[in-house]
C-alpha cells in the first residue's frame, strides 16, 4: 500500500465545505446534554483560507451581524463542547479547554474555532 505524499487543496477544500454546509450549533454538557440549542448558522458563519504551515482551514462560529452573542442559555449546567449539525448529526465538535458554568438565566457570546485539515506528510 502506497503513502499519500500529496493531497490537492481541491480536496481538502470539499471536506471542509461538508463542515460549513452545518445549519446548527449547540453547546453542551460533557454528556450532551443541551444547555444551548438551536442556534442557526448559515455560510456567513464560516471563512476559509489556507492553514498556517500548510493545509487548509475554516473558522467556525464567524459572527455575522452579531448573531453569536447574547445567545439565551436554556438549561443550568457545565458547558464542556460546541456542536455543529446538520439534519441532526453532529459534524465537528469542539472542546472547551475548561468548563464553562451557566445558568438558565444567562446569556452567552459565542467565540470562533478553526478546523484544520494538514498536509499529508
Amino acid at each position: 500500500m502506497a503513502d499519500v505524499k500529496i493531497l490537492s487543496d481541491t480536496v481538502l477544500n470539499a471536506a471542509l465545505a461538508v463542515i460549513e454546509t452545518c445549519t446548527e450549533a449547540r453547546v453542551v454538557e460533557s454528556d450532551d446534554t443541551e444547555l444551548i440549542a438551536g442556534i442557526t448558522l448559515d455560510s456567513g458563519n464560516y471563512t476559509q483560507a489556507a492553514g498556517s504551515g500548510g493545509g487548509r482551514q475554516t473558522t467556525c462560529l464567524v459572527s455575522a451581524a452579531s448573531d453569536m452573542k447574547a445567545i439565551s442559555v436554556t438549561t443550568s449546567g457545565t458547558a464542556k463542547k460546541i456542536e455543529l449539525l446538520l439534519s441532526g448529526t453532529v459534524h465537528v465538535t469542539a472542546t472547551l479547554s475548561s468548563g464553562v458554568a451557566v445558568l438558565s438565566t444567562d446569556q452567552v457570546n459565542l467565540g470562533t474555532f478553526v478546523v484544520r485539515l494538514a498536509d499529508p506528510t
